[in-house]
């Protein structure tokens, strides 16, 4: 097409589509250079189609929706129930059951399925570990399954199958687990439930935190998604699960994937056709030195500022700000100094750092301050659920709200643990709480949010989150967010538009 004398051709150019393959390379870590170049220029014409793009990124409110639809336009959503059956044969057969002995005294398993897709993963691993505590009586289990696409975790929630979700497995046809519906089939509630999905960019979102339920895990799946990532990229997100997982937790990649991921933190333990990484007891990130690569906390926020350091070895990208590094101790994540409000106390300090809970727990007995007492106590908590210590945790956070009521921190944390138990009502009753002590917390705001949107409080769910962005505008996008381990206001900003679309601005 000729374009006429003094007329504007609207095409993008050649610059325009680099910067917009490394905006997105940092927007999902994703490794866009030839020869996968064209996956991007496909998914922009599926999302833009003849619109330059150029022009949406220059609208702030255009500019978020935009990257939320090329992202899921640009994953992957392939997988099926049991997919890599020898990978579910070393976990029946050799994996849970060495969990399950691991974790005897507190009958309890938590899992994580990072890069979950459409949720046959972490519902295969449900229907795995409903039928090896059929016969033990007072285990918990727990499963959170994370992604980046909006419209996968939709999907994932309805637990609704069809025969192609099937293809290597007939495990539809037990009816322990599903009941056919129409042209497909319907898992039960009882597994249903068992499964919490949440989105989470592992590129770009804080983890492990103690407010998505990421700390002190038995068992990470990270199957089949580094494939599509750059390596230096990879190797941040395997360094920050190794501090998610609790000691002698374990990791499993995909095939194609355990013999180029870096092993450090971790032993390799070989099962038959399947290899597992095994957290070294000694924990992390105290087992291996820190490399360069490590994702800061938080990582980015789109704050309409230019900063020259970027936490990846990627061209430097316009408007897209690194934060810096956070060491990510008990005290550190949770927006409360703790340790400068506590006297020095010797024996609690050093049972809590050699993970001797009980001696920390007589060592509490030296605190003659409630306040401070209750400040100590919870970071015993914390360091509990760092050792997946769950039931323990619970106790003593009980314990640290009967001492001090005020604690808005301890509310926090028990509306977490109570929604991971699948309790809601006494989560939003918890955040509710919380937002008493404090009506502009702006993490409590943003959770609240999206349990009452969960539970169909659509009014109340809409009014919380016009006040979290109410409350980020009000701050610098640069600022860390308080008790909000780590993630920065224009981070949890973008989420709120993200997580809940055009009512949200």
């Amino acid at each position: 097409m000729t374009v006429a004398a003094g007329e504007r051709n609207d095409l993008p150019t050649a610059g325009e589509w680099d910067a917009l393959r490394e905006i997105m390379e940092v927007e999902t870590g994703m490794d866009l250079a030839e020869p996968r170049f064209g996956r991007l220029k496909n998914a922009v014409l599926r999302v833009a189609g003849q619109r330059n793009f150029a022009r949406l990124l220059e609208q702030p409110a255009e500019k978020v929706k935009f990257l939320e639809q090329l992202t899921t336009e640009l994953t992957v959503g392939e997988s099926f129930f049991l997919r890599n059956e020898y990978h579910f044969q070393a976990l029946r057969e050799e994996v849970l059951p060495r969990i399950l002995t691991e974790n005897a005294q507190r009958q309890d398993v938590r899992v994580w399925s990072a890069g979950c897709a459409t949720g046959e993963e972490p519902y295969s691993l449900a229907i795995l570990l409903d039928q090896l505590l059929c016969e033990r009586p007072g285990w918990r289990y727990s499963i959170l399954g994370t992604d980046l696409n909006v419209r996968f975790l939709e999907r994932a929630r309805e637990g609704f199958y069809r025969p192609w979700s099937f293809r290597r497995t007939r495990v539809h046809d037990d009816i322990r687990f599903f009941q056919k519906k129409g042209d497909g089939y319907q898992l039960h509630e009882r597994v249903r439930k068992q499964v919490r999905f949440a989105y989470l960019n592992l590129v770009k979102d804080v983890f492990p935190s103690f407010l998505t339920g990421t700390v002190g895990l038995d068992l990470i799946l990270f199957r089949n998604v580094a494939i599509y990532l750059k390596a230096e990229v990879t190797a941040a997100i395997l360094q920050r699960f190794c501090q998610a997982l609790r000691p002698g937790g374990w990791l499993l990649l995909g095939e194609t994937e355990i013999n180029l991921a870096p092993t450090a933190g971790f032993s390799v333990y070989r099962c038959a056709n399947s290899t597992f990484l095994k957290k070294l007891d000694d924990g992390s990130p105290q087992a291996f030195a820190p490399t360069p690569i490590a994702i800061s906390t938080p990582v980015m926020a789109d704050v309409g500022q230019w900063i020259s350091d970027f936490t990846f070895a990627v061209p430097k990208i316009p408007q897209w700000v690194p934060l810096p590094y956070v060491e990510r101790t008990a005290a550190a994540s949770s927006g409360l100094n703790t340790l400068a409000v506590l006297p020095p106390e010797p024996r609690f300090q050093q049972a809590l750092q050699e993970g001797d809970f009980a001696a920390a727990v007589r060592g509490l007995l030296s605190f003659d301050d409630v306040s401070a007492r209750s400040v100590a106590r919870l970071l015993l908590v914390r360091k509990l659920l760092d050792h997946a210590q769950c039931a323990f945790a619970r106790e003593q956070l009980q314990l640290c709200l009967k001492e001090n009521p005020l604690l808005l921190e301890a509310h926090l944390l028990q509306a977490s643990l109570s929604e991971e138990e699948g309790k809601t009502e006494r989560a939003v009753e918890a955040y509710r709480r919380a937002l008493y002590l404090d009506r502009n917390c702006c993490i409590a705001h943003f959770h609240l949010a999206l349990l009452q949107r969960a539970t169909g409080d659509y009014d109340g769910a809409g009014k919380s989150y016009q006040t979290v962005l109410k409350l980020c505008d009000s701050q610098d996008g640069h600022a860390i967010v308080e008790f909000g381990d780590g993630v920065c206001y224009g981070r949890l900003r973008e989420l709120a538009v993200t997580l809940f679309g055009e009512e949200a601005v």
